[in-house]
């Protein structure tokens, strides 16, 4: 059985990965994680402290770069590394990031979650607006504290760029050919960087692939992991 420790985006929750979860093979025994350190060095911790000793991990955005920090945190314990819609490098404006953290502890978490709602999907895809009202309802439930410890973590990330050759697991980059806040461009670099990276791209999609488009996220994982030696044939 192949373990896959699913963490998702910033103002997420398991809801990210219902529709992928439910396609996943019978082989494949998938858990979300709830993450909101203030450090991603924090939210590694909280991914060890709950994670089985091998496992796949899969992140996406907020998530996929947790994922990422804890492939090179424990590189016995992951044995394969998904990044949805995560770039490696440092925070590109951290103003910007620490005002979004002001603002959510000023009460206006609905509306930095509608505003960021309004980039999450590509609108012109046939779940644009579904996946638009999907994130804004997670973040109503996730809440103001976890996102406010989740927006530190993000407002004061690093570069990890040089780190990627570290990465050893087989690991995947996934993309929506139209995220906003994660160019393409930084997923095909990290899958060169890595040494045993690869990359997928699903069109007409925005950051969020397991909301736009759950059956083909879904088809894409299982294909590689079966094509890794991660998960047994059915």
């Amino acid at each position: 059985m192949t373990e896959l420790v699913m963490i998702p985006a910033f103002g997420c929750d398991e809801a990210l990965y219902s529709g992928v979860a439910s396609r996943l093979p019978c082989n494949v025994l998938s858990t979300t994680l709830l993450v909101d350190g203030s450090t991603f060095g924090l939210c590694v911790d909280q991914v060890l402290a709950q994670a089985p000793d091998s496992f796949v991990v899969l992140g996406t955005s907020f998530g996929g770069r947790v994922a990422l920090e804890t492939a090179l945190a424990a590189p016995a314990r992951v044995s394969g590394l998904i990044v949805i819609g995560a770039s490696a490098g440092p925070v590109a404006d951290r103003p910007a990031g620490l005002r979004r953290s002001q603002r959510l502890r000023a009460g206006e978490a609905a509306q930095v979650a509608a505003e960021m709602a309004a980039m999450i999907a590509h609108p012109a895809g046939p779940n644009g607006s579904a996946a638009r009202d999907g994130f804004i309802a997670m973040c109503a439930r996730v809440g103001p504290d976890a996102m406010i410890r989740q927006s530190d973590a993000l407002a004061q990330r690093g570069d990890l760029w040089p780190r990627l050759a570290e990465v050893k697991c087989p690991a995947l980059m996934l993309w929506g050919a139209h995220d906003r806040f994660a160019p393409a461009a930084d997923g095909r670099r990290m899958a060169a960087a890595v040494p045993r990276g690869s990359y997928a791209e699903l069109p007409d999609c925005g950051h969020l692939p397991s909301l736009e488009y759950p059956e083909q996220t879904a088809a894409v994982i299982d294909r590689w992991l079966a094509a890794e030696a991660l998960a047994a044939p059915v």
